[in-house]
């Protein structure tokens, strides 16, 4: 313990007597720091008991500070203003940490953990949202959800989960078809299938998922894409189609009976979602939201697989 702690156990009566110096007197002081006038002068016969010395002295109807008390106003005005700098230069020096995620991720896993994120990794979270690949070249950001491969050099990538898909529809849509759980894909042939723009996206198409799932069929060019993947799955919940549904991005919707399944689930062993940060960047915060992340998907009762 320091020796100050010691002779002054309430180190805010240091403060006060600053105050006091600075404003001039104990009605001043007291205004100032918004507490009576006579706590001020409490503190400040307590704080010169501690000390041993008289630190003001009365003339006329007000009090002055002797020579003890100014040693003491100049060594507490220097302090102050050194400690007041370095708090700014904290302030001026933090920078926030960027978790990029792409919409979907965001609005139905990343958004509903973000406190539960910041308070394991002990920092302030700011989160970008991408929407393909090579936006990721273009911005700032610590660490990132990526879909597909995610291989890049100087890049720290931890598989979160492999890619498990399966198409779902609402469950008037589904019944309208007469299609279930059980559904083969080859039910599906000639159902409106959404189809999201595939530009720079590595996720399966419903090509792509037919040919996995078993089906040796060309689809029609379709002739509508839809933006992004959120705006699928509004079209989904309205019943205006069938959606490739991920698992962990939409398990929830299907737990509430939003959507349900309508065929097979697809898994691709080599491709996923992974948590991705730049080797020179990472630190204990990264540490901390993969482990927090990894605890969440193993507690996620999903219906996609």
């Amino acid at each position: 313990m320091r020796p100050l702690v010691r002779r002054v156990p309430q180190l805010q009566r240091l403060a006060i007597f600053e105050a006091v110096a600075t404003s001039g007197g104990f009605t001043a002081a007291a205004r100032d720091l918004e507490i009576s006038q006579p706590a001020v002068s409490r503190h400040m016969t307590a704080l010169s008991r501690e000390l041993g010395v008289t630190l003001f002295k009365r003339s006329g109807r007000t009090f002055v500070l002797t020579a003890h008390g100014r040693i003491l106003a100049d060594a507490l005005a220097t302090a102050f203003s050194t400690v007041e700098q370095a708090l700014d230069q904290l302030v001026e020096t933090r920078e926030p940490f960027v978790f990029a995620v792409q919409p979907a991720m965001a609005t139905s896993w990343v958004v509903p953990l973000l406190e539960q994120l910041e308070a394991a990794a002990e920092t302030d979270i700011r989160l970008r949202i991408f929407d393909r690949a090579s936006e990721l070249d273009a911005s700032d950001w610590d660490v990132a959800i990526v879909p597909g491969r995610a291989e890049r050099p100087n890049w720290k990538v931890t598989l979160l989960f492999p890619e498990v898909v399966r198409p779902l529809a609402s469950p008037a849509l589904a019944a309208e078809l007469g299609l279930d759980s059980e559904s083969e894909c080859t039910d599906l042939v000639g159902a409106r299938l959404l189809h999201i723009d595939d530009v720079e996206r590595p996720s399966m198409t419903w090509q792509q998922w037919f040919s996995e799932a078993g089906a040796d069929i060309a689809l029609p060019v379709p002739r509508v894409f839809y933006p992004t993947y959120p705006t699928v799955v509004q079209e989904a919940l309205a019943g205006n189609g069938i959606v490739l549904g991920w698992q962990y991005l939409l398990s929830d919707l299907v737990d509430r009976g939003l959507l349900v399944p309508v065929g097979p689930s697809v898994e691709r062993t080599d491709s996923g979602h992974h948590l991705c940060w730049t080797e020179t960047r990472g630190d204990d915060r990264h540490r901390a939201i993969l482990s927090l992340l990894q605890s969440e998907i193993a507690a996620t009762n999903t219906l996609l697989s």
